[in-house]
C-alpha cells in the first residue's frame, strides 16, 4: 500500500476525460501535465499545501495563477481521490485557454490579461471523484 502521496509519481484520472499524466507530488510543489481533457496541453508547477488527515487519507491544496483554488483528498489504500476546485468564470467558459506552461512568461502574460479583463464569477465548481495509478 502507498504510505504517502508525497514523493509519488502517478497518472490521475478524473471525469469527462481529464487525465493528468504525469503528476509529481513533492513536499512543497505539485507538478502536473494535462494529457487529455478540456485543457489538454497544460503543464503547471504549483506551490502545494499538504496535510495528513488520517492514516491513508491526505489532502493537497493549491492556488493557481489563473485564480483556481484546488483541494484534493487522496485515499491511499483505494488509490482514489475527491477533487473540489473553484475556477474563474472566464476559464470555465473555454478551458482550452488554460493550455500552456505556467513556467513560460508569455503564457503567464496571456493568463494575467484574461484574468484582468474577464469575469471572475460566478465561479465554476468541480466536486468529483477520480482515481490514480502509480507510475
Amino acid at each position: 500500500m502507498l504510505h504517502t502521496i508525497l514523493g509519488s509519481t502517478f497518472a490521475w484520472h478524473q471525469p469527462n476525460g481529464w487525465v493528468f499524466n504525469p503528476v509529481r507530488v513533492g513536499p512543497d510543489t505539485i507538478d502536473y501535465t494535462v494529457a487529455s481533457g478540456p485543457h489538454a496541453g497544460r503543464h503547471a508547477v504549483q506551490p502545494l499545501h499538504y496535510h495528513r488527515i488520517a492514516p491513508g487519507i491526505e489532502l493537497t491544496s493549491w492556488y493557481e495563477e489563473v485564480g483556481t483554488v484546488v483541494n484534493i483528498v487522496w485515499y491511499l489504500e483505494s488509490q482514489t481521490s475527491h477533487r473540489f476546485a473553484a475556477l474563474p468564470a472566464w476559464a470555465a467558459d473555454d478551458f482550452s485557454v488554460l493550455a500552456g506552461d505556467n513556467q513560460d512568461r508569455e503564457y503567464l502574460g496571456r493568463i494575467e490579461h484574461l484574468a484582468a479583463t474577464k469575469p471572475d464569477g460566478p465561479r465554476h465548481l468541480l466536486a468529483d471523484d477520480g482515481y490514480f495509478e502509480l507510475l
